[in-house]
């Protein structure tokens, strides 16, 4: 089940941004780097990241909770991503995506958390 939710979201996403992309004219972006507005976003992006698998490893969590907390994590990182990206870039409504992704990593979350 586990699998069909991580596909499901896979597909929902692809979806979604190519709809969002070619209805509001975004761009896409050239090089990995182009999604974050500097090097001070990349660093707090990276920085979350570590300290997310560190709070996984030192509390020990399996499973379900896991693929949970996973999900929410990716959903609180696209939140974030949005939030500056809507103060900064506005115009590029690169936004529009990133609050299109965290809500699928939420619809993942919340399908993980009721059918596993």
């Amino acid at each position: 089940m586990l699998i069909a939710i991580i596909i499901g979201g896979f597909i929902l996403t692809g979806m979604i941004d190519l709809w969002l992309r070619k209805k509001f004219k975004i761009e896409k972006n050239h090089k990995f780097l182009d999604q974050y507005l500097n090097k001070k976003h990349f660093v707090f992006e990276a920085l979350a990241c570590v300290l997310f698998m560190t709070f996984i490893s030192g509390n020990g969590y399996t499973g379900k909770d896991l693929y949970f907390l996973l999900f929410l994590f990716f959903a609180c990182i696209f939140i974030t991503r949005a939030a500056v990206e809507i103060i900064f870039m506005r115009a590029k409504r690169k936004h529009l995506i990133s609050f299109a992704y965290t809500g699928v990593s939420m619809l993942c979350s919340v399908g993980i958390l009721l059918l596993l």
